[in-house]
C-alpha cells in the first residue's frame, strides 16, 4: 500500500477529514470518560488531599474536557461543508491542555500521598496516555500532544518524589512515548488501507451502476428494437405477399391465353411488382450489410448524371401516375465512388419525395461546385417537423399521415442513405419544415466534368445496332430464368443459348466458339462458381464480356465476381438495368 507521500492530494483530503470527524466523535464523549477518571483520582488521593485542592483539579481537568467536546460539535457541523481554516491546529492545542489538565494530578497530588497511592496513581495517568492513542483516531499530532503532557506530568513528580530513579523513570517515559507515537503511526496506515479499500469499494460500485444503467439501457434499446422490427416485419411480410399474390394472378392470366392489349397491360404490371420486389429485397439486404459492416465500397469512374437519369426515368412513370410533375437537371459531372452505393441513395431520396408528395412537383438537380458534386432532391410534399429530423433517419421509423391507414414503405429507405453517406464520407443535409416541402442535399467530393449523359445514350443507340447477330450465352440452373432471359435478349436481337451447368457450359463453348456476352449466375449446381468458371472460359478461348447476375448479398460470395472486375447485377434485375449493363459490356471499348 503506498504510504502518504504517494498518495495524491484527494487521498490526503480524505484522510484527513476522516481523522478529524472520528476525532470530533470521540471528544463528545470524553466528559464523561473524563468524570470517571476523577472519581478514580479521588479514590486513590482522598482524603490525604485536601477537598478545596481536589475540587479545583478537578474542575479545571473537566473545564477543558467540556470545551473540546464543544469545539468539536461545532467543528463537525462544519466539516461536512467546508473544512473550517487551523481546525487541527485548534484540535492539538485543546488535545495537549487535556494532557496537561489530566496529567497535572500527579504533580499535585503525588508527593503528598503514600507510595502505594503514588503507583496506582501513576499507573492511572500512563494508561490514560495510552487511551489517548485511541482518542487520537490514528492521528500522531493529537496522540502526541495529549500523551506528551500526560507523561510528562507524570514522569516529572516522580522524579521530584524519588530523584533516584528519575534517570531511569525519563528513560522508560520517553521509550514509552515513542511506542504509543509508533502505535498511532501503524493505526493511521491502517485506516488508510481501510480508507484505499472503500474508495476501490465505491470506485467498482460506481463502474458496476455504471455498467448496469449501460445494460438496461441497452437492453431498453434492444426491446424497442425488436418490438419494432416485430411490428415491421409484419408489414414486410404484407408488402412481399402483395406482389406475390398478384404475380400469381397474372401467371394465371398469361396462360388463359391473353389479347395482346391485356398481354401488355400484364407485362407491365409484372414488370412493376417485381420492381417492388426488387426494392424490399434490396433495402433488407442493404440493411444487413450496412449494420454488419459487410459492405465493401467499390471505387469506379462512372457518369453521375447518367446514373441520375436512368434513375428519374425509372421513376418517371410512378409519379405521373400521382399527378406529379418530376423534373431533373443533371449537369455533366464525373465522379470515381461507389455507383451502386450512389444508386442506390438517389433512389431512396427519390421515391421518399414522390411518396409523401400529393401535388406539385418533385425536382432533381445535379451540380458541380469547386469540386463537389451536388445532388439535391425537392420536393413540394407535406414537409417535415423540426423534432423529427433525426428520427426520420432511424430504422423503421415512418412519419404517421392522417387519412393513410398504413404508412407507405417499410421505413429502410432513409436510414440506408444516412448509413451509405457515412460510410462514404459524404455530407448528407436535410431542409425541410410542415407544410412546405423537402429538400435534401448530397455533398460529394473528387467530381469532375464530364462527357454528358445524352452523348453516352447516343453511343450506346448507336452500339445496339451491332447487337444484331451477336451470341449471347445464358448459364443458370433456373429454367425459367434462362427461358425468360432468352426471350428478352431474343427481341435485343441476340442470338441466345442457354445452359445449366458450368459443364454444360463448357460444352456449348466448345461446339459453338466464344460467346460475344455471357450472362451467368454466380451460384451454380455442384457448389460451382459462376465468376470462376467464366475466367476459365476466357482463359481458354479467349476474352469475352462477362455479367455476373445474382441474388447472393454476401461479399464472400461475390469475392471472385470483384476479383475478376466482371459486372454483378443482383436479382431482381430491373430490365432498363439489365439493358443500361448489356450496352455497356457490348461497346468496343468494353
Amino acid at each position: 500500500m503506498l504510504e502518504g507521500a504517494h498518495l495524491d492530494r484527494s487521498q490526503h483530503a480524505e484522510l484527513r477529514d476522516e481523522l478529524l470527524t472520528l476525532h470530533a466523535r470521540i471528544l463528545l464523549r470524553m466528559p464523561i470518560f473524563e468524570l470517571a477518571l476523577i472519581g478514580a483520582v479521588a479514590w486513590i488521593v482522598l482524603p490525604e488531599i485536601a477537598l478545596s485542592v481536589f475540587l479545583v483539579w478537578a474542575g479545571f481537568a473537566l473545564g477543558v474536557e467540556c470545551v473540546r467536546a464543544a469545539a468539536a460539535r461545532w467543528a463537525l457541523g462544519r466539516l461536512a461543508g467546508n473544512r473550517p481554516p487551523h481546525i487541527e491546529t485548534v484540535f492539538v492545542a485543546l488535545d495537549g491542555a487535556a494532557g496537561l489538565a489530566t496529567g497535572s494530578a500527579a504533580v499535585l497530588f503525588l508527593a503528598h500521598i503514600p507510595i502505594l497511592s503514588q503507583a496506582i496513581l501513576e499507573t492511572t495517568l500512563y494508561s490514560v496516555a495510552a487511551a489517548g492513542v485511541a482518542v487520537a483516531m490514528s492521528s500522531r499530532r493529537f496522540s502526541g500532544a495529549y500523551s506528551a503532557l500526560v507523561l510528562l506530568c507524570a514522569a516529572a513528580a516522580w522524579s521530584m518524589a524519588h530523584p533516584g530513579k528519575a534517570p531511569v523513570v525519563i528513560a522508560l517515559t520517553a521509550a514509552y512515548w515513542l511506542f504509543l507515537i509508533g502505535v498511532s503511526g501503524d493505526s493511521r496506515r491502517l485506516l488508510r488501507r481501510s480508507l484505499d479499500i472503500r474508495s476501490q469499494r465505491d470506485a467498482a460500485l460506481r463502474a458496476l451502476e455504471q455498467r448496469n444503467q449501460e445494460f438496461q439501457e441497452m437492453a431498453s434499446r434492444a426491446e424497442h428494437t425488436a418490438l419494432t422490427r416485430a411490428r415491421v416485419l409484419a408489414a414486410v411480410s404484407h408488402d412481399l405477399r402483395q406482389p406475390l399474390h398478384a404475380l400469381s394472378a397474372y401467371s394465371a392470366v398469361l396462360l388463359a391465353s391473353p389479347s395482346a392489349q391485356t398481354l401488355q397491360e400484364a407485362g407491365y404490371n409484372i414488370d412493376t411488382l417485381v420492381r417492388s420486389l426488387g426494392e424490399i429485397l434490396g433495402e433488407l439486404f442493404d440493411l444487413s450489410r450496412l449494420s454488419s459492416g459487410g459492405y465493401r465500397l467499390q471505387h469506379e469512374p462512372f457518369a453521375l448524371d447518367r446514373l441520375v437519369a436512368g434513375v428519374c426515368a425509372e421513376f418517371a412513370p410512378g409519379a405521373a401516375a400521382k399527378g406529379l410533375a418530376l423534373t431533373w437537371e443533371a449537369a455533366p459531372v464525373e465522379l470515381i465512388g461507389d455507383v451502386s452505393a450512389i444508386g442506390r441513395i438517389v433512389r431512396n431520396l427519390l421515391d421518399n419525395a414522390i411518396k409523401y408528395t400529393d401535388r406539385g412537383e418533385v425536382r432533381v438537380r445535379i451540380a458541380q461546385v469547386a469540386g463537389e458534386a451536388i445532388l439535391e432532391v425537392c420536393d413540394t410534399g407535406r414537409g417535415i417537423a423540426a423534432e423529427e429530423h433525426q428520427r426520420i433517419f432511424e430504422e423503421f421509423y415512418q412519419i404517421e399521415s392522417a387519412g393513410e391507414d398504413r404508412p407507405q414503405g417499410v421505413g429502410l429507405g432513409l436510414s440506408i442513405v444516412k448509413h451509405l453517406c457515412e460510410l462514404m464520407h459524404v455530407r448528407l443535409e436535410l431542409c425541410s419544415s410542415l407544410g412546405a416541402g423537402t429538400r435534401f442535399t448530397v455533398r460529394m467530393p473528387g467530381a469532375r466534368a464530364g462527357t454528358g449523359a445524352i452523348e453516352v445514350l447516343r453511343s450506346i443507340e448507336r452500339g445496339r445496332e451491332s447487337w444484331r447477330g451477336a451470341r449471347a450465352y445464358v448459364v443458370d440452373d433456373d429454367p425459367a430464368v434462362c427461358t425468360s432471359m432468352q426471350v428478352l435478349l431474343t427481341l435485343w436481337g441476340f442470338e441466345v443459348h442457354c445452359a445449366g451447368s458450368a459443364a454444360e457450359a463448357e460444352v456449348l463453348i466448345a461446339q459453338r466458339g466464344r460467346p460475344d456476352l455471357l450472362l451467368i449466375d454466380q451460384r451454380l449446381p455442384h457448389a460451382q462458381d459462376g465468376a470462376t468458371v467464366a475466367a476459365r472460359a476466357c482463359a481458354a478461348h479467349g476474352e469475352f464480356p462477362v455479367l455476373v447476375i445474382t441474388g447472393e448479398s454476401a461479399e464472400s460470395a461475390l469475392r471472385s465476381a470483384r476479383e475478376h472486375r466482371y459486372t454483378v447485377l443482383q436479382k431482381p434485375v430491373p430490365f432498363d438495368t439489365l439493358y443500361a449493363a448489356v450496352s455497356t459490356a457490348m461497346q468496343p471499348s468494353a
